[in-house]
């Protein structure tokens, strides 16, 4: 018992126990959904008491938003990711960017569905910080800036572009996660949002 209360100490002095009860905290919400697991537990395979993650996080809830907003971050990623695959200076180019943004996400959704919706169910609290402070937002957002400016949105469509483009992707990736629509149903998506864009010629 006094081994394990200063690793306890340890663990907690160095900074360390927080990190480790994230990664715990999601690889088991990943395997089994956020319904399926408690801090009790979380604190056990982190080899820790349940005190000592109150440290840290004062109840699940408090974990599993701390584990949305890192997985937000990885989608984020991953759609700057994506685009960056397709570089270049054409209006061909600025289309297949904004395209990946919505294949990465529909793609990010499927590998990772309890961490998905994790990240837009009740345990998460997007009011902490605006979307514009997320790298998803702004990838979406600079994306749609460059087709402004080849000419391809229409500008009294452009006020509205974020919203479209983000419902209309998030909607359906909850379709393909539901099966209600298959995956491949995502290029036609975003044919129609491109269209939905375009501006009058």
């Amino acid at each position: 018992m006094k081994t394990k209360k200063l690793m306890e100490r340890s663990a907690y002095h160095h900074g360390d126990l927080e990190s480790a009860l994230l990664v715990e905290a999601r690889t088991l919400v990943a395997k089994y959904g956020v319904e399926q697991i408690s801090l009790r537990e979380i604190a056990t395979n982190v080899g820790v008491s349940p005190s000592a993650a109150y440290h840290h996080f004062p109840d699940k809830n408090a974990l599993l938003n701390a584990v949305a907003h890192v997985v937000f971050d990885e989608l984020g990623v991953e759609m700057k990711n994506a685009v960056a695959l397709h570089p270049g200076k054409t209006l061909t180019a600025a289309r297949r960017r904004f395209r990946a943004t919505g294949e990465s996400y529909v793609k990010f959704a499927r590998r990772n569905r309890n961490l998905f919706l994790l990240c837009f169910g009740p345990h998460c609290d997007h009011s902490q910080s605006t979307k514009e402070e997320t790298v998803a937002w702004n990838t979406m957002v600079g994306c749609l800036n460059e087709l402004t400016e080849f000419g391809f949105i229409n500008p009294k469509i452009r006020p509205y572009a974020e919203i479209l483009a983000w419902s209309s992707i998030h909607g359906i990736s909850n379709l393909v996660l539901d099966e209600m629509l298959p995956e491949e149903a995502v290029e036609p998506l975003l044919d129609g949002l491109e269209l939905a864009l375009r501006a009058e010629k």
